[in-house]
């Protein structure tokens, strides 16, 4: 029962594909996993190979030992977690990684890195954990609220992901007193309305991207989301109708994919496409370097 749910949710790309798009966020890994073992590899020499792993194991002896004496150097922090990363030892590279985030709650994209490690060791609890910390510390953080949203769908736990999205949105007028623009409100309503979309409750879906035109009337994503809704109940022209409008209003970077959700109507999940996109959603490739602390 929880794998059709997840297949639903992650399949339907109306509803999480444009949802991520249309925050602003790569989309990329949605098509491509970031963990695919079955990219052929370059034909290397094994003496070549020997060679690179022995010159690695040299390398992370080096900072293993300068962070018996400093626990806390980020420079040898930051490297042993690259090395790590390049041997693909996820395991190994938890733990100088959750110093580092620790050390800079400032920085979210740790602990992103941090999360999408423990999902990839099946540390579910763990990752959840650490993207909950993210939004501790920046509630407007949206990939992390995302990929918890995604996380509750998958677990067939809508109220939760409602009632996450519901906390966000009370926090944000604060938050943004605060730090002004911290929290994007729109953002979250539209994930919102994409959760109360994909639930079939369509009257809460209206109202919530009502709201988004609320707080600015040239916002096209309240018309996509409508139009979808009315495509799913099956009034193509009411849809047609709103898609052009939603076109009118879109950024330049968006008409295509506005115009590409209009002609496409085929707007129901299918599990034949299935193994296209990777179970998890997308969030920082804990293969790349890991980046610097802000000043």
């Amino acid at each position: 029962m929880a794998k059709s749910s997840t297949q639903k949710w992650i399949i339907n790309g109306v509803l999480v594909i444009v949802t991520l798009s249309f925050l602003g966020l790569s989309i990329a890994p949605l098509i491509t996993s970031i963990f695919n073992r079955s990219q052929p590899e370059v034909n290397v020499p094994k003496e070549s190979k020997t060679a690179e792993a022995e010159k690695i194991k040299i390398q992370i002896e080096g900072f293993e030992a300068v962070l018996k004496r400093e626990p806390k150097n980020e420079t040898a922090l930051k490297g042993l977690i690259d090395l790590r990363l390049k041997l693909r030892d996820f395991q190994g590279a938890i733990e100088p990684l959750q110093v580092l985030a620790d050390a800079n709650p400032q920085v979210p994209q740790y602990r992103k890195i941090l999360a999408r490690l423990r999902l990839e060791l099946k540390d579910r609890t763990g990752a959840i954990a650490e993207y909950q910390k993210i939004l501790t510390t920046n509630p407007g953080e949206l990939e992390s609220l995302q990929t918890l949203v995604s996380l509750e769908m998958e677990d067939q736990k809508p109220e939760a992901a409602i009632g996450l999205l519901d906390k966000a949105l009370e926090t944000a007028d604060t938050a943004n007193k605060v730090q002004p623009n911290s929290v994007d409100k729109p953002a979250i309503l539209w994930i919102l309305g994409n959760v109360y979309t994909e639930q079939k409750r369509f009257p809460e879906a209206i109202a919530t991207y009502d709201k988004i035109a609320t707080e600015n009337p040239k916002d096209f994503r309240p018309f996509v989301g409508k139009a979808q809704i009315k495509r799913l109940e099956g009034k193509e022209a009411e849809a047609k109708t709103l898609f052009t409008e939603a076109a009118k209003l879109a950024p330049a970077e968006f008409k295509d994919r506005v115009n590409e959700l209009a002609a496409n109507n085929q707007v129901k999940p299918s599990t034949s496409q299935t193994n296209q996109v990777p179970n998890q959603p997308p969030v920082a490739k804990p293969d790349q370097p890991v980046p610097t602390p802000s000043p």
